[in-house]
Protein backbone atom coordinates (compact mmCIF):
# COMPACT_ATOMS: atom_id res chain seq x y z
CA UNK A 1 0.00 0.00 0.00
CA UNK A 2 1.16 3.17 -0.63
CA UNK A 3 2.01 6.06 1.30
CA UNK A 4 -1.01 7.55 -0.18
CA UNK A 5 -3.30 5.15 0.79
CA UNK A 6 -2.14 4.51 4.11
CA UNK A 7 -2.84 8.24 5.02
CA UNK A 8 -6.16 7.76 3.88
CA UNK A 9 -6.90 4.15 5.73
CA UNK A 10 -5.32 6.21 8.72
CA UNK A 11 -7.80 9.21 8.02
CA UNK A 12 -10.71 6.33 8.09
CA UNK A 13 -9.99 4.85 11.48
CA UNK A 14 -9.11 8.32 13.06
CA UNK A 15 -11.57 11.44 13.90
CA UNK A 16 -11.64 12.97 10.51
CA UNK A 17 -11.87 16.56 11.39
CA UNK A 18 -9.05 17.44 8.92
CA UNK A 19 -10.32 17.86 5.82
CA UNK A 20 -9.57 16.50 2.31
CA UNK A 21 -7.88 19.05 0.38
CA UNK A 22 -9.02 18.79 -3.11
CA UNK A 23 -8.22 21.32 -6.67
CA UNK A 24 -11.21 22.91 -8.11
CA UNK A 25 -11.15 20.64 -11.24
CA UNK A 26 -10.02 17.25 -9.39
CA UNK A 27 -14.13 17.67 -8.06
CA UNK A 28 -14.96 17.21 -11.27
CA UNK A 29 -12.15 14.19 -12.06
CA UNK A 30 -13.66 12.06 -9.20
CA UNK A 31 -17.12 12.48 -11.02
CA UNK A 32 -15.83 10.29 -14.26
CA UNK A 33 -12.87 7.99 -12.12
CA UNK A 34 -12.73 4.55 -13.50
CA UNK A 35 -9.69 3.34 -11.62
CA UNK A 36 -7.74 4.38 -14.55
CA UNK A 37 -4.43 7.11 -14.38
CA UNK A 38 -0.80 7.84 -14.88
CA UNK A 39 0.62 5.01 -12.49
CA UNK A 40 -0.48 2.14 -10.06
CA UNK A 41 0.25 4.21 -7.09
CA UNK A 42 -1.87 7.23 -8.67
CA UNK A 43 -4.94 4.74 -9.36
CA UNK A 44 -4.59 3.35 -6.39
CA UNK A 45 -4.76 6.82 -4.44
CA UNK A 46 -7.64 8.15 -6.14
CA UNK A 47 -9.63 4.98 -5.95
CA UNK A 48 -9.56 5.23 -1.95
CA UNK A 49 -9.96 8.93 -1.97
CA UNK A 50 -13.25 8.16 -4.66
CA UNK A 51 -14.30 5.24 -1.88
CA UNK A 52 -14.37 7.45 0.85
CA UNK A 53 -16.21 10.00 -0.23
CA UNK A 54 -18.31 7.57 -1.93
CA UNK A 55 -18.98 5.83 1.05
CA UNK A 56 -18.88 9.28 3.67
CA UNK A 57 -20.62 12.16 1.48
CA UNK A 58 -20.57 14.00 4.59
CA UNK A 59 -16.38 14.18 4.71
CA UNK A 60 -15.07 17.24 4.88
CA UNK A 61 -13.34 18.87 2.17
CA UNK A 62 -10.69 22.03 1.58
CA UNK A 63 -11.05 22.64 -1.56
CA UNK A 64 -8.24 24.23 -2.92
CA UNK A 65 -6.23 25.77 -6.20
CA UNK A 66 -2.81 23.71 -5.72
CA UNK A 67 -1.23 20.46 -6.01
CA UNK A 68 -3.75 18.26 -3.43
CA UNK A 69 -4.08 14.86 -2.10
CA UNK A 70 -4.93 12.97 -5.82
CA UNK A 71 -1.74 14.89 -6.73
CA UNK A 72 0.87 13.19 -4.09
CA UNK A 73 0.77 10.26 -5.51
CA UNK A 74 0.94 11.56 -8.74
CA UNK A 75 4.23 10.52 -11.17
CA UNK A 76 3.90 14.12 -12.70
CA UNK A 77 4.16 15.69 -9.59
CA UNK A 78 7.34 17.77 -8.85
CA UNK A 79 8.26 20.68 -6.04
CA UNK A 80 7.19 23.30 -8.78
CA UNK A 81 4.01 21.34 -9.09
CA UNK A 82 2.42 19.51 -12.06
CA UNK A 83 4.53 18.62 -15.33
CA UNK A 84 2.22 16.52 -16.80
CA UNK A 85 2.14 18.38 -20.18
CA UNK A 86 5.34 20.42 -19.97
CA UNK A 87 6.40 23.66 -18.11
CA UNK A 88 2.91 25.81 -18.06
CA UNK A 89 1.31 22.49 -16.60
CA UNK A 90 0.73 23.70 -12.98
CA UNK A 91 -0.27 27.36 -14.29
CA UNK A 92 -2.80 25.56 -16.54
CA UNK A 93 -4.51 23.17 -13.73
CA UNK A 94 -4.62 26.19 -11.06
CA UNK A 95 -6.24 27.90 -14.46
CA UNK A 96 -8.60 25.23 -14.52
CA UNK A 97 -9.34 24.98 -10.80
CA UNK A 98 -10.22 29.01 -10.97
CA UNK A 99 -12.64 28.05 -13.31
CA UNK A 100 -14.22 25.32 -11.79
CA UNK A 101 -14.42 27.37 -8.05
CA UNK A 102 -15.78 30.46 -9.98
CA UNK A 103 -18.66 28.04 -12.04
CA UNK A 104 -19.49 26.32 -8.30
CA UNK A 105 -19.23 29.68 -6.23
CA UNK A 106 -16.51 28.33 -4.19
CA UNK A 107 -13.37 30.32 -2.97
CA UNK A 108 -10.16 28.60 -2.79
CA UNK A 109 -9.29 27.67 0.88
CA UNK A 110 -13.00 27.17 1.62
CA UNK A 111 -14.26 23.78 3.61
CA UNK A 112 -17.43 21.86 3.02
CA UNK A 113 -18.82 18.44 2.75
CA UNK A 114 -18.72 16.63 -0.08
CA UNK A 115 -22.86 16.61 -0.08
CA UNK A 116 -22.64 19.88 -0.61
CA UNK A 117 -19.88 20.31 -2.97
CA UNK A 118 -21.96 16.97 -5.55
CA UNK A 119 -24.80 19.42 -4.88
CA UNK A 120 -23.01 22.35 -6.40
CA UNK A 121 -21.89 20.37 -8.76
CA UNK A 122 -24.90 19.24 -10.08
CA UNK A 123 -26.38 22.90 -10.09
CA UNK A 124 -24.15 24.09 -11.95
CA UNK A 125 -21.73 21.98 -14.03
CA UNK A 126 -23.17 20.02 -17.22
CA UNK A 127 -21.36 17.69 -18.99
CA UNK A 128 -21.60 19.83 -21.90
CA UNK A 129 -19.52 22.03 -20.04
CA UNK A 130 -16.46 19.86 -19.67
CA UNK A 131 -14.71 20.68 -23.07
CA UNK A 132 -14.42 24.41 -22.14
CA UNK A 133 -13.12 24.16 -18.50
CA UNK A 134 -10.85 20.53 -19.11
CA UNK A 135 -9.23 21.61 -22.62
CA UNK A 136 -6.57 19.80 -23.69
CA UNK A 137 -7.54 16.93 -21.15
CA UNK A 138 -6.37 13.27 -22.06
CA UNK A 139 -9.28 12.00 -19.99
CA UNK A 140 -11.75 14.13 -21.53
CA UNK A 141 -12.31 12.32 -25.11
CA UNK A 142 -13.19 9.16 -23.11
CA UNK A 143 -16.40 10.71 -22.13
CA UNK A 144 -16.20 9.21 -18.04
CA UNK A 145 -16.31 12.62 -16.63
CA UNK A 146 -18.94 13.92 -18.99
CA UNK A 147 -20.77 10.47 -18.31
CA UNK A 148 -20.53 11.30 -14.56
CA UNK A 149 -21.11 14.65 -14.24
CA UNK A 150 -24.82 14.12 -16.46
CA UNK A 151 -25.24 11.21 -14.29
CA UNK A 152 -25.27 13.44 -11.23
CA UNK A 153 -27.23 15.91 -13.09
CA UNK A 154 -29.76 13.42 -13.49
CA UNK A 155 -29.75 12.11 -9.66
CA UNK A 156 -30.04 15.66 -8.69
CA UNK A 157 -33.83 15.74 -9.95
CA UNK A 158 -36.79 14.94 -8.27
Amino acid sequence: MTQFCSEMAMRMNRDTTAPLRLRGHTLLCLQGFRGEGYSLDFVNNMAEVHRLLTEHPETWVEVVASPDTICGACPHRRLSGCTLNGARSEEEMHEQDHVVLRKLGIEAGSRLPWREILDRISRSVSGGDLPAICGTCRWLPLGYCREGVDRLHKSARP
